[in-house]
C-alpha cells in the first residue's frame, strides 16, 4: 500500500519529520524570537558553573 505515492513506511518518516521540523519551529520562534533569549544561554550558563570553557574545545 502507498500513501502519496510513497510506501508507507517512508510516509510515516516523512510525517515525522514535518512535525519535528514544526515543533523547532514554534519553540525557536517562541522562546528566542517572542521571549528574546539567546539561543546559547543554558551552555554557557552550564560550562561556567562546571569550571570549563564553552568554546567547545
Amino acid at each position: 500500500m502507498s500513501v502519496l505515492g510513497m510506501p508507507t513506511d517512508m510516509f510515516v518518516v516523512f510525517v515525522l519529520t514535518l512535525l519535528a521540523g514544526s515543533i523547532g519551529a514554534i519553540h525557536y520562534t517562541v522562546v528566542h524570537i517572542i521571549m528574546g533569549r539567546p539561543v546559547d544561554e543554558t551552555i554557557r550558563g552550564r560550562a561556567a558553573e562546571e569550571g570549563g570553557s564553552s568554546d567547545g574545545g
